[in-house]
């Protein structure tokens, strides 16, 4: 029973802390003077506009990445149908080296 009645009372203290917290901020925002106000809003309007240029360049750079990827993707598909034995051969010399690195003695 007295952990139950711990929990509850640090509960309660959670509780009043939380509304403490509440109020304070709400009498912060009331403090607020018209000007701090303008220059708050002028500060979220310039991370917007910067954000929205960001997020522009971010699609194009996806949009060239997109690009170049299928082209690379095309490139070896078409490769590897005029160069079927190249292809086959450098697939084996990967795995190869693959192995011999996975499986070496570290002695």
């Amino acid at each position: 029973m007295a952990i139950f009645a711990s929990r509850n009372k640090s509960l309660h203290s959670i509780e009043t802390e939380i509304e403490h917290l509440i109020s304070s901020l709400d009498s912060l925002k009331s403090e607020f003077s018209d000007e701090s106000q303008k220059s708050l809003k002028s500060l979220r309007s310039s991370a917007e506009r910067v954000l929205g240029h960001s997020r522009d360049l971010l699609s194009d750079t996806y949009s060239d990445v997109k690009e170049k990827t299928l082209q690379a993707g095309a490139a070896t598909r078409d490769y590897t149908r005029e160069h079927p034995v190249a292809t086959a051969s450098l697939a084996l010399g990967v795995v190869a080296l693959a192995g011999y690195l996975l499986f070496r003695n570290n002695d």
